[in-house]
């Protein structure tokens, strides 16, 4: 658990309560947060509330992981939304939430994965609908190298349907990153295509600090 500005996606550069759940379904070849796969400690509710900023402070609170969805959020969701937090959940899309859940988060991260990630098993297969329910929701997707990965998110969607906002975010993990945003951006305007390009506000603030 830790407080800094969200720096992905739709709500980029906006404070933040950060917790981080222990656990994942999925082993990316580009995650930045692998330690979280198996390293966790056990907190109740309301171990893990009295360690968050009030919201007067930083109202925003996102569940990460790891893949939240591994665990029952319910109860967490709903004592946070009982206090006055808005909720955002980060999640890899193969877990499809209850509808309780679905009315009680604010805004849904997902973010499918492409063949870029290199999953030991091959892809999951994924079913969106419940993202048509959410109270609001967008698609984030890495890309390691645009020629190939783009064409794939396209593909991706016009098999979807869903016809949400679509967030592409360079591979973190590049040294030049900031030549690696470079590369997205360009091959978007070339192509004039609909997505959003935005880089990890963190990893350009911060590098792959741990917490940050």
């Amino acid at each position: 658990m830790f407080t800094s500005v969200q720096g992905e996606g739709d709500v980029i550069g906006r404070l933040s309560n950060f917790i981080r759940l222990g656990g994942c379904n999925l082993r990316c070849s580009f995650c930045d947060t692998k330690y979280s796969w198996d390293e966790y400690r056990v907190i109740g509710i309301r171990g893990i509330m009295g360690g968050l900023e009030l919201p007067e402070a930083a109202r925003l609170v996102t569940i990460t992981g790891g893949e939240p969805l591994l665990q029952r959020l319910e109860p967490l969701v709903s004592e946070l939304k009982r206090v006055g937090y808005i909720v955002l959940v980060e999640t890899n899309g193969t877990i499809v939430p209850s509808e309780e859940l679905l009315r009680l988060v604010d805004t849904w991260s997902i973010s499918p994965k492409l063949s870029n990630s290199c999953q030991p098993g091959g892809l999951p297969r994924y079913s969106l609908g419940w993202a048509r329910r959410a109270r609001s929701a967008y698609l984030k997707f890495v890309i390691l190298n645009p020629e190939k990965d783009v064409p794939e998110v396209s593909e991706f969607l016009e098999g979807s349907g869903l016809g949400l906002e679509v967030v592409l975010q360079p591979d973190g993990l590049r040294e030049d990153y900031v030549e690696a945003v470079r590369e997205l951006v360009d091959y978007v305007v070339r192509r004039r295509l609909p997505y959003r390009v935005l880089p990890q506000l963190h990893r350009l603030v911060y590098g792959s600090r741990r917490g940050a």
